[in-house]
């Protein structure tokens, strides 16, 4: 790596720069009751974390610069919007996390609108394209066409485990947590373009969802959540009130899969987080899984994550002291 990449700063530096808010965007003191932070790691990457209740309802109207940002909410939700459209971000109980990519190349209007007793806790990753140029990330698709482009996809173990460390840090004063937060956030990123430029699957959303839109995959993605027999691509083009052709386009353009693949991926993560929370055994999520026996439900499980259900529910064990 250059020099280039990694620029000389000094703690007064990194203090100047804690802050990379616009002022418009700049959250006031007193709008929430948690922890906020933002601090720029090299010239054109920041990190900005989020894990706090609004105190009060308020509104951001802003510009965001040209550029991409990794997001990831890993409780919550907002109403956040990019050209005036939604941007869709957020995560309710029992669904899995998920990563979002957005990316434009002309300066764009954002706003944002909060409630009152609004909880987030999230991690956003900002990259300006001379910094994505410098590392030799290449955005996909037509990702730096004009309107920009959005993609997602489901977190892994890994990334998950890292978004949670960004979340748990509190400061940025101490050169260590810096060092600390940056080569968590080179991982993470880097683990992502490898994602974006590896799986044929993961196609680019070219615009973003209509509410009608959300609303139909929430009503699908519920159904998914529905322990019992996996559902049919009848049975969730009924739920969601959609052609079964309609629906295999809307899935595909939000997620890039197939809607019984999206139903699996769905059902198969919540199980794994059940799992590691000690919610139940393997027998109770080889039976919640849906499929037909659990040696099909075993292959799923480890071909999906790398790993078998014992060795998830053994490394649970290990952590809590349970010798059983």
């Amino acid at each position: 790596m250059t020099g280039s990449a990694f620029p000389t700063q000094t703690a007064t530096d990194f203090k100047r720069k804690l802050d990379w808010f616009t002022p418009a965007e700049r959250p006031k003191p007193q709008v929430f009751d948690g922890l906020v932070t933002a601090v720029q790691l090299q010239a054109g990457l920041g990190l900005h974390t989020l894990n706090a209740t609004a105190r009060q309802a308020f509104a951001v109207d802003g510009q965001r610069p040209p550029g991409a940002v990794l997001h990831c909410f890993l409780e919550g939700s907002t109403d956040a919007r990019l050209d005036g459209k939604p941007m869709n971000l957020g995560r309710r109980n029992g669904e899995p996390v998920r990563l979002v990519l957005t990316a434009i190349d002309e300066t764009q209007s954002f706003t944002r609108q909060s409630h009152e007793n609004e909880y987030v806790r999230k991690v956003s990753i900002q990259m300006s394209h001379a910094w994505l140029d410098t590392y030799g990330f290449a955005l996909p698709g037509t990702a730096r066409a004009k309107g920009g482009q959005r993609m997602e996809w489901l977190a892994s173990p890994e990334d998950v485990a890292a978004l949670e460390t960004l979340a748990r840090f509190e400061g940025f004063t101490s050169p260590l947590v810096r060092l600390q937060a940056e080569a968590t956030s080179l991982a993470l990123l880097g683990r992502s373009f490898e994602t974006l430029g590896t799986t044929p699957s993961l196609v680019p959303a070219g615009r973003a969802l209509s509410d009608r839109e959300c609303k139909q995959l929430r009503r699908i993605e519920d159904l998914a959540r529905a322990f019992g027999a996996l559902p049919s691509l009848r049975q969730l083009a009924t739920e969601a009130g959609l052609s079964q052709s309609s629906l295999r386009r809307l899935v595909q353009s939000a997620y890039g899969r197939s809607p019984l693949e999206h139903v699996r991926h769905l059902r198969l993560h919540q199980i794994r987080e059940d799992l590691e929370r000690g919610h139940i055994s393997i027998e109770t999520a080889a039976e919640l899984s849906g499929y037909s026996a659990a040696s099909n439900f075993a292959t799923a499980f480890r071909r999906t994550f790398g790993v078998t259900p014992s060795q998830v529910k053994r490394k649970t064990r290990s952590q809590i002291g349970d010798p059983r």
